[in-house]
């Protein structure tokens, strides 16, 4: 007769090892042995209409499972639980139903139960930020923001009188709520008619002065654009 309070027939019995803590071990009884799961999932086979095929992967560990490359999930949890016994009738787990009207789905499952569950560390993309502008008194939003002809609310351009016997520039004009504006300019001109033009570009103009990107350097009223750069930008 099989001895109930055997130590070794009950272990294999379980489909989980045991966690140890402070050298105590503390059994996590299971329903069924790793065994009898490994053989049930090669019976499930669930053969949609569609030509998609996606391989589910169950790994169980010492304390949970993990199916792919999502959450981990607990042993202790009964939907987990649940999901698992499924498996082990040879049946479909019922959160995979639905999936599987539109996808061939292959279960398989990977007995890992000597070790720990260890989180994979997330995949580090450089660059991926906001990005801000080098120059401004205050960090700026460099991404693309509507132009003046995209925001039917915003002002229209106003004309500026160009001699066309002189040297004409084109000037980047950044104005404080992140807008674009390109106009261009005679290298006569100075910045306060740059300044009286950004004013009738908006709707309320607070103070403001002008100033170029890099190297920063505040621009004065009666400087010629022809000393300035080529791009300012606006701080209120």
């Amino acid at each position: 007769m099989k001895e109930i309070d055997s130590v070794g027939s009950e272990k294999d019995e379980q489909w989980v090892v045991s966690e140890t803590k402070d050298e105590e071990e503390v059994p996590m009884s299971r329903s069924f042995s790793v065994e009898d799961l490994l053989d049930e999932v090669e019976k499930i086979c669930y053969d949609a209409s569609g030509t998609s095929k996606v391989e589910m992967v169950v790994r169980l560990w010492k304390d949970g499972f993990t199916v792919n490359d999502e959450d981990f999930r607990s042993y202790s949890v009964p939907e987990n639980q649940d999901f698992l016994d499924a498996i082990k009738r040879g049946e479909l787990p019922a959160e995979w139903e639905s999936r599987a009207e539109e996808e061939e789905l292959e279960i398989s499952v990977e007995d890992l139960t000597e070790e720990n569950y260890v989180p994979k560390k997330k995949a580090f993309h450089p660059f991926s930020g906001r990005g801000y502008r080098l120059g401004s008194v205050a960090p700026r939003v460099v991404a693309r923001s509507p132009s003046v002809h995209e925001d039917g609310e915003s002002p229209p351009i106003p004309m500026v009188t160009l001699d066309h016997t002189l040297p004409v520039t084109s000037l980047q004009i950044w104005l404080a709520d992140g807008r674009r504006l390109v106009q261009r300019f005679n290298l006569s001109h100075r910045i306060h008619d740059v300044q009286d033009f950004v004013a009738r570009c908006q709707r309320s103009c607070p103070p403001f002065v002008l100033t170029t990107s890099v190297p920063f350097r505040e621009l004065g009223d009666r400087e010629q654009i022809g000393n300035s750069r080529a791009e300012m930008v606006l701080n209120m």
